[in-house]
């Protein structure tokens, strides 16, 4: 059982939903016309460990994800989104607060703030019903996050959200209530589709779990942030297939939602928690861990249109909150992008903040990242010359493979250096050098931009109580930071069991 609480009846609902998950989806039971309601329903979308430049509507390759791309025709499109955090819980967690980590209490993994107000808590406090398939562990304390109906696995099969989905759906209906499903893809995060690890897991890539067509090796694309090696093309395209069932299992999500009759009264959410489980992307604060793709609709809402305005994951609380007719709580670091969605006002932000803190190992490898539209300035405090970085994203083969390459080739090595011992402050041209492979924080040329974007991320650190401002300030002063270890307490196995929250 999760760490979530379910009632009796949620609980059967739920197996319920995950025994017909080989099921072909099925049509909701006829009912009378959709009882009008005030508010209109909302539906969240999101991917575990999506990189943005996979869709095709963000550039990608076009027949990848077609029920994606198709949503995203129909929706406004926000193509300049980051993450707040690169890693699930706390991505999610700032999602759903509309606050950086070090507010809200989710830095790592570990809950928010008992009495934090929450998306979840917002809208059942309004009268929704609140259904939440899949990643419910990556929410916490069940105090901030009570859900009514709970559908809580692993499970990569693409019709076992859909269900769980129509099940939330009917129970609102059921109850006269708007909805507030939170579909959580675990998709495509590790272990990859085809892989060794994902054959038991995923039932050999059988029924539900297979795609139509496997990309080959061949057929990828490598992104500027790694290595053009066999293996790394292989791992590519178990992740590019593990995508693949994604879109399947939001093709069903979606459907689910036509047959209720009530996708003339919902709104729609997309996004992914952060970028691709690979070296220089999840759990850093490179660019590759913390650009994704947001997409947001919802009825009469007019010409969709994209947006390339900075955005974060904590605007989508306020977002939703003011599309629904709700106040959202005083004090939010997110803005509600409805005047901006309007053409009624300007969003007004130059620059966005990104955080790493603790990783589910435990390790403290704190970050800071600063990013306009071009450029990114990196404050890495970790970094003391002894401490190595580890990660889930070199699990696999393609971090192995490009180790491999660096015993014989420099340029690789190089590359490993930087990505395993880390820089302390680094300054990246995101336009000539996507990869952040040149460093250019002594690059004269750079010298004013550096100061002015180094002040304001002291300025905005400072503003939100960010407790790396001592750490900051130090290095600027020519001292060495120190950054506390403390792996066993906020390791992730047995985080919320210590502390007798499960």
């Amino acid at each position: 059982m999760s760490a979530v609480s379910m009632s009796k009846r949620s609980f059967l609902l739920g197996a319920a939903a995950a025994a017909m998950a080989s099921a072909v989806p099925f049509r909701l039971a006829a009912a009378e016309a959709p009882v009008k309601r005030k508010r209109m329903n909302l539906l969240l979308i999101t991917a575990d460990d999506l990189d943005w430049s996979i869709p095709g509507f963000m550039g990608g390759r076009p027949d990848l994800m077609p029920n994606l791309d198709a949503l995203a025709r129909r929706s406004h499109r926000f193509v300049n989104n980051r993450t707040v955090v690169p890693i699930c819980m706390p991505s999610r967690e700032a999602m759903m607060t509309g606050l950086v980590p070090h507010r809200s209490g989710g830095t790592g993994f570990t809950p928010v703030h008992v009495g934090t107000p929450t998306l979840t808590s917002l809208l059942q406090d309004a009268g929704y019903y609140a259904g939440a398939i899949h990643k419910v562990d990556h929410m916490m304390p069940h105090e901030c996050f009570q859900w009514d109906y709970v559908q809580q696995s692993k499970d990569r099969s693409t019709v076992i959200q859909a269900n769980g989905a129509r099940v939330a759906m009917e129970e609102a209906r059921n109850g006269r209530k708007p909805f507030f499903v939170n579909c959580n893809s675990n998709d495509p995060h590790r272990p990859f589709y085809g892989s060794p690890a994902a054959a038991l897991v995923d039932h050999d890539q059988t029924g539900p779990y297979k795609v139509a067509r496997e990309i080959e090796p061949h057929e990828v694309v490598v992104p500027p942030i790694l290595e053009d090696l066999p293996n790394v093309r292989v791992e590519l395209a178990q992740y590019w297939n593990s995508a693949q069932r994604l879109d399947v299992a939001i093709g069903h999500i979606l459907q689910v939602l036509e047959e209720s009759g009530e996708r003339d009264n919902t709104v729609i959410v997309f996004c992914s928690d952060h970028g691709m489980p690979f070296p220089f992307s999840k759990a850093t604060c490179y660019d590759y861990g913390t650009r994704v793709p947001l997409l947001i609709s919802w009825p009469g809402m007019g010409e969709p249109r994209e947006f390339a305005e900075l955005t974060t994951h904590m605007d989508i609380m306020p977002t939703l909150l003011d599309l629904l007719g709700l106040d959202a709580p005083e004090g939010l670091n997110g803005e509600s992008l409805l005047p901006l969605m309007m053409g009624q006002g300007e969003l007004g932000r130059d620059f966005t903040v990104t955080y790493v803190n603790t990783l589910s190992n435990g390790n403290a490898y704190t970050t800071r990242a600063i990013q306009d539209h071009r450029y990114s300035l990196v404050f890495s405090p970790w970094v003391d010359g002894k401490l190595k970085f580890r990660a889930e994203s070199m699990l696999g083969l393609t971090y192995p493979a490009m180790a491999e390459a660096a015993k014989t080739d420099r340029r690789i090595a190089a590359r490993i250096e930087q990505y395993v011992s880390g820089i302390p402050m680094a300054f990246y041209d995101l336009e000539a050098d996507p990869g952040q492979r040149r460093n250019l924080i002594n690059d004269r040329r750079h010298a004013r931009r550096i100061k002015a974007m180094t002040d304001r991320l002291l300025s905005e650190m400072k503003r939100t109580g960010d407790p790396e401002v001592a750490n900051l300030e130090t290095f600027l002063a020519g001292g060495q930071p120190v950054v506390t270890q403390d792996p066993q307490k906020y390791r992730l196995r047995g985080r919320w069991r210590d502390n007798g929250e499960d």
